[in-house]
């Protein structure tokens, strides 16, 4: 099976840096057109577009399996980021609201596709091997991606990386499938065959409390990615006014995020896996964010912002989801590839649209003082800790199926 896992490792490596090419060039062209102060209301957008594409997944997953939905998926985003392209430059401001909007969304649920994959054909000690270097190979993409874009973004302009994005995508596909097709495709159980018990059978929700616990610790930690977002994007307006350099130092600091990743996936996270328990992993992470903000919130600069959101992201792709993931091994199919949509890619956009929502608001009242982001960081941050000892609590988990 490792075979198999390594394919799909090399696959998110290409789907990765296609992603890093489209990253940083839609927040640019979106700050360009609606400055960002707007951000929040397009991100209050994001759960809409996050809940139809993860219905029209479920009911793909139910009709033609989990490979042939990936396809779809896959392809579909390639489709939509060619259009985009071509029509950049002359279908108004709208098309820059939406390319905001759409590469929040197809990511994360195209991404879930890996791990619901993984998690299917590894077992849990596997897993705790596995995991980083596999999420690491993801991340050499995105470090590699960022590098291209920081290095040719000023000479080649910010529009062509569009298209860039949606040419990257297709070896991802072509490598997902021979992963698939050397694993073979995972298949439900028969009362969970065909969508049996819903196309996104959130009663899994209910009924097993250790992704109910994974839910509300998505939630909390993307309050806090998201109140460190709009704080970096603020600070990076104020320092960065041209569009192309600011493209340029986007894409330089989310190539940092990747090496920090890329580096904590390769050295640290097996070593981590193997001799830390997950309590003291899923436990410390939160504990590392309650002192950024705090730092932020009483030394506010460009290069803490960038460091407090680096710790953030470098973190999330690499121990925290390596460490998260080896909770889905034991469980059944429809919680590893419908019920994780939900628990996971669902609740991931949902907390940062509902948080965006809330900020709106309130500017919509008067202005939101810069401190208000950090404090709103550190608060959710001690949420997340306080939930991460119920979440690696021991309890006894339903057999895979």
């Amino acid at each position: 099976m490792a075979g198999a896992v390594f394919l799909a490792g090399f696959s998110a490596m290409f789907l990765f840096a296609g992603y890093e090419f489209i990253r940083s060039p839609a927040e640019s062209i979106f700050i360009e057109q609606f400055g960002a102060g707007s951000k929040p209301y397009a991100i209050a957008c994001v759960p809409f577009m996050m809940a139809a594409m993860i219905y029209g997944y479920g009911r793909l997953l139910s009709s033609v399996g989990a490979k042939k939905a990936m396809a779809v998926s896959m392809l579909g985003s390639a489709a939509f980021f060619v259009v985009a392209w071509a029509l950049l430059g002359h279908a108004g401001r709208w098309l820059a609201f939406l390319l905001l909007v759409f590469k929040e969304s197809y990511v994360v649920i195209i991404s879930e596709q890996y791990w619901s994959f993984i998690n299917s054909v590894l077992k849990d000690e596997e897993g705790k091997v596995f995991n980083g270097p596999v999420a690491g190979l993801g991340a050499l993409g995105s470090l590699t991606g960022g590098w291209l874009l920081g290095r040719y973004a000023v000479g080649y302009g910010t529009e062509v990386f569009v298209l860039l994005s949606a040419l990257l995508i297709l070896p991802a596909v072509w490598l997902f499938w021979a992963g698939y097709g050397k694993a073979g495709e995972p298949k439900p159980s028969a009362e969970e065959a065909g969508g049996r018990k819903g196309h996104l059978h959130l009663g899994i929700l209910k009924e097993n409390r250790t992704v109910l616990f994974i839910a509300f610790i998505i939630f909390a930690a993307q309050v806090v990615a998201t109140a460190l977002d709009f704080r970096f994007t603020q600070l990076v307006q104020d320092n960065m006014p041209l569009k192309d350099a600011r493209t340029a130092y986007l894409g330089n600091f989310w190539m940092q995020v990747n090496i920090f990743s890329f580096s904590m996936q390769f050295l640290a996270t097996p070593l981590l896996l193997r001799y830390i328990p997950r309590r003291g992993i899923l436990t410390a992470i939160p504990a590392v964010h309650i002192v950024t903000c705090a730092l932020l919130l009483l030394y506010p600069s460009l290069w803490l912002g960038a460091t407090a959101f680096l710790l953030f992201k470098g973190m999330d792709y690499s121990i925290f989801r390596a460490s998260k993931e080896t909770l889905y091994i034991p469980f059944s199919y429809d919680t590893r590839y419908r019920a994780k949509q939900v628990a996971d890619a669902f609740t991931y956009r949902f907390a940062k649209g509902l948080t965006a929502t809330w900020v709106s608001g309130l500017q919509a009242l008067g202005t939101i003082a810069p401190s208000f982001y950090p404090a709103l960081g550190a608060i959710f941050s001690g949420a997340w800790l306080a939930m991460s000892f119920p979440l690696t609590a021991d309890r006894k988990k339903p057999a895979a199926v």
